[in-house]
């Protein structure tokens, strides 16, 4: 869990609040009511300069659930070896997980971190809310890939730093909403993608760091 997640000029900073939910299937809205131990921590976006397709809303500490566990897709399919982008690419030609029509304006949908896949019940996981921007009618879908490096303590070993990592490839979708509408769109998907941190819930992380880095992929199905 050691491989270091690649660094681009960072555009946009924010300090966040990330909060320790009591569990559960959760799909956040962004800044709703929420309960449990706050922690302090320093939240790193970056994208580079044109990138619009997704912004991040918020992130937030949950315990995995039976629920959460056994319900979400796989954002993607991830290059296995050294060859091409040492493991960090989507593979195939359609490995990318599709934000399929839309037919509101609104929509949402969770997904696993393609690395690491597996989400563990009563593990402490994070969830980063993304708001994706769909296409218009007249315009092409785009793919694109968010990238998660979670730096944290755990009560057991609180001078010892323990990374975290977790990926995710997207394809927007089809814009189902006619061009006859007044308001046609863009539609808009809340995407929660959830990175398991390997470690009991009840050895509570204390989050140092997140660094959320998103790439436009060249292809609408495969990244890069």
């Amino acid at each position: 869990m050691a491989r270091a997640v690649p660094r681009k000029v960072v555009y946009a900073a924010t300090v966040m609040a990330i909060l320790a939910l009591a569990g559960g299937w959760t799909l956040a809205t962004g800044s709703g009511a929420q309960s449990g131990p706050a922690q302090s921590s320093r939240v790193t976006v970056t994208a580079p300069g044109d990138f619009s397709t997704a912004v991040v809303k918020d992130t937030q500490i949950l315990t995995v659930s039976s629920a959460l566990a056994s319900g979400l897709t796989p954002a993607g399919a991830q290059a296995s070896g050294t060859n091409p982008g040492h493991g960090l690419n989507s593979t195939g030609t359609t490995a990318n997980a599709v934000l399929a029509a839309c037919a509101a304006l609104y929509c949402a949908a969770n997904y696993s971190a393609v690395d690491p896949s597996s989400i563990v019940l009563g593990d402490s996981a994070l969830q980063v809310m993304l708001n994706v921007t769909q296409p218009t009618p007249s315009s092409s879908a785009v793919g694109f890939d968010v990238q998660v490096e979670v730096i944290y303590t755990v009560s057991t070993a609180p001078s010892v730093n323990v990374y975290a990592f977790g990926t995710g490839y997207f394809d927007t979708g089809t814009n189902s909403l006619s061009s006859s509408v007044t308001t046609p769109g863009p539609t808009y998907y809340a995407v929660a993608l959830y990175v398991d941190l390997g470690t009991a819930a009840t050895n509570i992380p204390s989050i140092q760091h997140v660094v959320v880095t998103m790439n436009q992929c060249l292809v609408a199905t495969v990244c890069p």
